[in-house]
């Protein structure tokens, strides 16, 4: 019983929320832009059925360009994003988006092939923050139109919304993003986007046995487990700034994504798991389902092995 208890007093111990994340690495002009889907459903009728608006932001100008949009199926988004592409002489070397659907299928990835764009997301429940930024900052703008026209007509009004966006001076770069060239970018680089250099700990090494955080969200249960209690290993580790760790499961299958040493924790009773329920009984043994694996995980054990 000692043993299982310990295990609940791992399982359940606090887990950071708020801690160094890796910043994000500026390189250029077009290097690296962001997308991501405003929602707009409420406001339909009144915009001719549009429901989205796709966004897309260079991390390093701050210029962004937006599309309405009137479903989120990968064919709508596909047309939109290429309609941006295709607008002016901006194509970005890689595109951060969270792991939407509207962005990962074959209409959207076609896209991204024929302009040679490489698609890529963070595994985190922090979004791609300079785009939600934008987004924040466009519909605050917004909605103070709303106010003003007495109405909710966005489809007019948002791509002067995102030119005069586009012309005002951003406090990051110190001018406005339709200022940004290829001729100032060096400049720009080296006054506003100085690299942090530094010795880097490391918690946990390769060969770890670890617990992943489950990264609560705001209105989630705080009583619940907050650490997963299946284990994974450390199969790679990242010099990055915070030290990331890239693990695999007990299948020796690599996880997609990696993790901060705040999401991991060490596993001090890695041969222990917890029974759910006892399914079914036969002699000895006992048909169980395994407290935080699904049904496939369902096994039979010897009774005596139930702690």
């Amino acid at each position: 019983m000692s043993q299982k208890k310990d295990l609940v007093e791992e399982l359940h111990r606090p887990a950071r929320r708020n801690y160094p994340r890796r910043r994000v690495d500026v390189r250029g002009l077009d290097e690296t832009w962001q997308a991501d889907l405003v929602e707009m459903i409420p406001y339909a009728r009144e915009n001719r059925g549009y429901k989205y608006l796709l966004t897309c932001i260079d991390i390093f100008s701050k210029y962004a360009l937006t599309v309405p949009v009137k479903s989120k199926t990968g064919k709508d988004i596909a047309t939109a994003m290429k309609s941006i592409l295709s607008k002016g002489r901006r194509v970005p070397k890689h595109l951060h988006t969270d792991q939407g659907k509207e962005f990962y299928n074959k209409d959207f990835e076609a896209v991204m092939k024929k302009y040679n764009i490489n698609l890529y997301s963070t595994y985190s429940n922090l979004k791609a923050s300079i785009v939600e930024r934008f987004n924040r900052t466009l519909k605050n703008i917004m909605w103070k139109q709303f106010s003003l026209q007495g109405n909710h007509k966005w489809t007019n009004i948002v791509s002067k919304l995102t030119s005069d966006y586009n012309e005002r001076k951003h406090r990051t770069i110190g001018m406005a993003p339709a200022r940004v060239t290829q001729k100032n970018e060096k400049d720009i680089l080296k006054t506003k986007f100085v690299q942090r250099v530094g010795s880097v700990s490391r918690k946990f090494k390769i060969g770890d046995k670890v617990r992943v955080s489950k990264a609560k969200h705001l209105f989630e249960k705080g009583y619940e487990p907050n650490w997963t209690t299946e284990i994974f290993t450390v199969r790679r580790v990242a010099p990055t700034d915070p030290v990331t760790y890239h693990l695999q499961d007990y299948l020796e299958q690599p996880i997609s994504g990696c993790f901060y040493e705040e999401e991991l924790s060490k596993a001090r009773h890695a041969d222990i798991y917890l029974v759910e329920k006892v399914i079914k009984r036969r002699g000895d043994q006992a048909y169980v389902k395994w407290l935080g694996f699904d049904d496939s995980h369902n096994s039979w054990i010897n009774k005596k092995d139930i702690v």
